[in-house]
């Protein structure tokens, strides 16, 4: 009984640790598609954005209660203010990511 419970544990560690394997967060790639599709607007680290009405990055990681999962789940919705660009769900987590790396 004991050797069942140890191969399923086994298993089912095997397979968690393959599921956070599979979404974890490209920083690197995050900051290319940033530098491509939002610096014409925000502030990505040392790159300036070019309106003044829309947040920094690291204003955004520093809000109280904004999360890697909040930001990806917001750039994933369509939006009035901000180009539609075609992210994929690892594209929006890549951005996300980058974005909470700025966090002090």
């Amino acid at each position: 009984m004991m050797r069942i419970s140890t191969l399923v544990l086994s298993a089912a560690l095997s397979l968690c640790g393959g599921v956070a394997t599979a979404h974890a967060q490209d920083i690197a790639n995050g900051q290319r598609l940033s530098e491509r599709w939002c610096s014409e607007c925000h502030a990505i680290g040392s790159i300036p954005g070019k309106l003044e009405r829309t947040p920094s990055f690291a204003s955004i990681a520093a809000k109280q209660g904004v999360t890697a999962d909040v930001i990806a789940s917001f750039l994933l919705m369509p939006h009035a203010t901000m180009p539609n660009e075609p992210l994929s769900r690892q594209d929006a987590e890549d951005i996300a990511g980058f974005i909470m790396a700025m966090k002090k």
